[in-house]
């Protein structure tokens, strides 16, 4: 057993209590990849505030939900979309009130900012096809609503939060509640073949059969729960040098505030305006989202300008080279005419991938097609003719 920092001390008590509610209610519940991979590896905890996850299926996380509600006590809190408007996504976080994990550009991610666990589901697939594209429609509105997702929205991000903020006219905080028993209800599925795990923009699908039985492995001299096939379960997610993987050295990123000695609430406190303070960074990001929007647009526009300016100048070069092309075809040289050509079909290439056509001269392109179908490239002049 390592010598523990005090925020690792607090996130290890907190996947002990988590494993003593399981085992009271024989609840499955399974470390994560990365706390299982420290385990194995005898590496010591995490350093990061928010490396700290279980994995429970669907209803076994609803089942212990309702259970550490119930079995609350002083200093601790669970919360999820059932309890909290601004909750970022479909999971619940069990957390220790009487500390501090504060991220200045997530400021409403959580109502109690603290050191907590995440107790992240195993989902299933979700029937018919309608239902689980409705489902993905549902919780990207709802990630967009909470600004989880990129400022750089296409037509179905924008849709689908307009969706969401739509349903949300009751209530932003009752919607969130009663999505969240719709995601239970989609995703839980006893005979499934396969179990999917969501971590942002990654998933990792599993197969049932590694969640089969649970097995014991210790972390920081205390016994917790893994999938019975460990190895199977390391190697899907980590690959197959997974014995290799070494936790990277932790730096706290300078909009993090973590303390394991002071509460959210005496933090707030504390520094009066904070709300405003919050609320002004979500501006700034938001501001600095279409800054890089607008910059990408205008850097899009500078590259399109100096490739029209190479297509103008390679127009121009082949206008000098007319009365020689036009000697070559009357005489049929289409070898050396392909010759001549080959920076002409790259620059045809490059139009092509605009969707555009090199066509600054019409009377040297018309040779140039012909000179394609003499030279057995057909599909080549048929992918130029859809474009005219």
């Amino acid at each position: 057993m390592s010598l523990l920092r005090k925020e690792q001390q607090v996130v290890l008590s907190l996947l002990k209590e988590i494993d003593k509610i399981c085992r009271k209610e024989k609840i499955d519940y399974y470390l994560s990849p990365r706390l299982t991979l420290c385990a194995v590896t005898g590496q010591s905890l995490p350093s990061d505030p928010m490396a700290g996850e279980v994995l429970m299926k669907v209803g076994e996380m609803e089942r212990f939900r309702h259970a550490a509600e119930d079995r609350i006590s002083t200093g601790r809190a669970v919360e999820s979309m059932k309890s909290h408007k601004w909750f970022p996504g479909f999971y619940l976080r069990y957390e220790d009130t009487n500390t501090l994990c504060f991220n200045m550009d997530a400021g409403r991610d959580y109502e109690i900012p603290a050191i907590g666990i995440n107790v992240l589901p195993l989902r299933t697939e979700i029937s018919p096809g309608n239902l689980r594209r409705q489902n993905v429609r549902e919780e990207k509105g709802w990630l967009q609503l909470c600004g989880k997702l990129s400022a750089e929205k296409d037509f179905r991000d924008i849709s689908a939060e307009m969706a969401v903020t739509m349903r949300c006219a009751g209530g932003q905080e009752r919607f969130g509640s009663k999505l969240y028993d719709e995601f239970c209800k989609r995703q839980q599925n006893p005979d499934a073949d396969a179990y999917f795990l969501k971590q942002g923009k990654m998933t990792t699908v599993f197969p049932a059969k590694i969640f089969r039985k649970t097995e014991k492995i210790e972390l920081e001299g205390e016994e917790f729960l893994v999938p019975y096939d460990i190895r199977g379960y390391l190697r899907i997610f980590y690959g197959d040098d997974y014995l290799n993987r070494k936790e990277s050295a932790y730096v706290e990123p300078p909009q993090m505030i973590v303390s394991a000695y002071m509460s959210w609430e005496k933090f707030s406190r504390e520094n009066n305006g904070l709300d405003q303070m919050i609320a002004a960074r979500l501006r700034r990001q938001k501001r600095l989202g279409k800054d890089r929007k607008r910059g990408k647009y205008l850097d899009e526009c500078w590259d399109y300008a100096l490739f029209c300016e190479e297509r103008i100048r390679l127009g121009g070069y082949y206008k000098k080279k007319k009365d020689y092309i036009l000697n070559l075809y009357k005489n049929e040289d289409y070898l050396t005419l392909e010759q001549v050509f080959k920076p002409y079909s790259k620059m045809m290439l490059k139009s092509l991938l605009k969707e555009e056509v090199f066509m600054e001269d019409e009377e040297i392109f018309d040779i140039y097609m012909d000179v394609l179908e003499k030279t057995g490239k057909a599909a080549q002049k048929s992918q130029i003719r859809e474009l005219i």
